[in-house]
């Protein structure tokens, strides 16, 4: 049953993938009517046909060109699906709300049932992470994080941390702050060239769902992961010195990472401080 709802969510997770591509896509443009407008392509903006819209498949199928004036479809559309999939699916096993109950009379049959408050747990990651992985393909594009994705997603982790006592509103308030004046700091000593302001709802952000503790750990990670491939790019000469690199991707890695293994890499850091 794991596996079978794990596919699920799989094809769940693609398909808001898909949405959410349409939804960074018509962010930047302006557009309005994203739940209800018709796709379109960009370069020969004929409206796209439904059976042309299934997630994964349709961009293998197309081969990643559009099928009316074969323009390239960029391989962003496909990546994104995918990983919303996985994030998804990994969300699942995290928070797995099927519980298997052997049956009385014979032990070697199984029922199954569903534990509605992990269910509700595991719905309000979801909506999260897709917050997050919106912030992440729309810095990555445009270079900017925009207020209309990290204000709801603020108030949607407080709401969550509060109504499913995930986390308590001090603990909230205090992560919200460090990692928001931390940010802030470097705001103000680099007069805004080293971060932008939307990496400081960012922070308040990643305070918000982590706590401070797992929310500087994820500030960590995201500076190593940044600096390891910022040093890549340099070195095979990808970009120039001058060169701008999005740091809302490497936040997004750092705060999933945070919240899916913050507590066992605290623990193992402390751990090996102490011993």
């Amino acid at each position: 049953m794991t596996f079978l709802t794990s596919i699920i969510v799989f094809i769940l997770g693609t398909a808001i993938g898909s949405f959410l591509s349409v939804v960074v896509h018509r962010t930047k443009k302006g557009k309005k009517g994203i739940l209800l407008s018709r796709s379109i392509c960009p370069s020969c903006k004929k409206k796209i046909k439904w059976k042309h819209l299934i997630p994964v498949f349709s961009w293998v199928f197309l081969q990643g060109k559009c099928s009316y004036c074969k323009k390239t479809i960029s391989f962003h559309y496909l990546l994104l699906e995918i990983l919303t999939g996985l994030i998804f699916v990994a969300t699942f096993l995290n928070w797995n709300f099927i519980e298997v109950i052997p049956a009385l009379t014979n032990p070697g049959i199984l029922n199954y049932s569903m534990d509605w408050q992990i269910f509700q747990i595991f719905l309000f990651y979801i909506v999260t992470f897709s917050f997050l992985i919106a912030i992440f393909f729309y810095d990555l594009k445009y270079k900017e994080i925009p207020d209309r994705f990290s204000l709801p997603a603020i108030a949607i982790a407080i709401a969550g941390g509060i109504v499913f006592n995930i986390i308590s509103p001090l603990t909230m308030l205090i992560g919200g702050l460090a990692v928001f004046v931390f940010f802030f700091l470097q705001f103000l000593i680099s007069k805004g060239t080293w971060i932008g302001g939307g990496d400081l709802r960012m922070g308040a952000l990643i305070g918000v769902l982590l706590g401070w503790e797992k929310g500087l750990l994820a500030v960590i990670i995201s500076y190593f992961i940044g600096a390891i491939l910022s040093i890549y790019l340099l070195a095979t000469k990808r970009v120039g010195r001058k060169s701008t690199i999005p740091f809302g991707p490497f936040l997004v890695i750092g705060t999933i990472i945070s919240l899916f293994y913050g507590q066992c890499i605290l623990d193992w850091y402390l751990t090996t401080l102490l011993f």
